[in-house]
């Protein structure tokens, strides 16, 4: 699955045209929504070993222009602001434990999205695993970009068998 184009959003079936308008217009004109649906936020926290429900609303996957960086965002479509945001980071292991329930490691705590509709959560799981990958992919050239070239010529093969010389190096006569 591709990503959305620039100056596209995302939208979930499960709003109403006036509920996914109103994303757009939070997120408008800096920040695309890539991925969108129904949710409800899990922390494992303060037991790591049992989920603790933070709230239910609309989770957003966008990219913030302003900020050159995408996020994880919880939605309040009450009060029409965001209720929760994860800076999506390098190294992020974003998994589906099961089709309706993903996870991935937050700031603070191990972050569980317990999603309503399994299509829009696949969906939002192959446009996390997207960006973290072209992200990967990017950081892995400007690494091989900035490494100092070496200008040394390559090194000779190795010797594989040792070479005796049939006749003395030095020749200890003099005459």
């Amino acid at each position: 699955m591709t990503t959305a184009q620039r100056g596209t959003y995302a939208r979930s079936e499960l709003l109403s045209v006036e509920e996914n308008n109103t994303i757009k217009n939070i997120y408008s004109p800096k920040r695309e929504v890539f991925a969108l649906s129904v949710a409800q936020l899990f922390h494992a926290s303060p037991n790591p070993r049992v989920w603790t429900k933070q709230q239910t609303g609309v989770v957003a996957l966008i990219k913030d222009h302003n900020k050159r960086s995408y996020f994880i965002q919880f939605v309040n479509l009450d009060t029409r602001s965001e209720s929760y945001s994860e800076e999506m980071y390098l190294e992020l292991e974003y998994k589906a434990h099961y089709p309706y329930f993903h996870t991935f490691a937050g700031e603070k705590c191990t972050v569980g999205l317990n999603f309503c509709n399994d299509v829009e959560a696949a969906k939002f799981k192959s446009e996390v695993d997207d960006i973290v990958s072209r992200n990967r992919k990017r950081k892995q050239k400007i690494d091989a970009a900035s490494k100092p070239q070496s200008t040394a010529p390559p090194p000779p093969a190795p010797l594989t068998t040792p070479v005796i010389p049939s006749q003395p190096l030095v020749d200890n006569k003099k005459g």
